[in-house]
């Protein structure tokens, strides 16, 4: 099972700076448009900046579940998938509902950068074949 981590822009963090806030592997980060490898990242704005969230495994509810990607309730304008193309769920579907209803578009592959995407409401999100 993958561990999934959730990175938020805080004002008081400085770029480059990683400060853990929870055993979850919850990670305040900057927005420098950085994704660690083998994670997808979504982003509140273009180009990779604004709020960043990511994850290493599934997320089934990115509003109301233990991990909360939509604390102010953004919606996704950057995506990239950094995950390893060796990796047979390398590929990652968005939903616009929770619990992995209504697919959005088709899986998004690995990609080398962010991708900017429509001001998408996104719920959950899963890694697939």
């Amino acid at each position: 099972m993958h561990k999934i981590r959730i990175g938020l822009l805080a004002g008081a963090v400085t770029a480059g700076a990683v400060t853990a806030l929870a055993p979850s592997a919850a990670l305040a980060a900057s927005t420098d448009g950085v994704c660690p490898k083998g994670d997808v990242c979504v982003w509140s704005g273009k180009n990779a900046t604004g709020t960043r969230c990511n994850w290493t495994g599934d997320d089934p509810d990115w509003q109301d579940g233990a991990i909360r990607c939509r604390p102010y309730g953004f919606k996704v304008n950057s995506i990239w998938n950094n995950g390893y193309t060796g990796d047979p769920y390398n590929k990652v579907r968005f939903f616009k509902n929770a619990n992995y209803g209504s697919q959005i578009s088709d899986p998004v592959i690995v990609t080398s950068k962010p991708i900017n995407a429509g001001n998408v409401s996104i719920r959950s999100h899963q890694w697939s074949k």
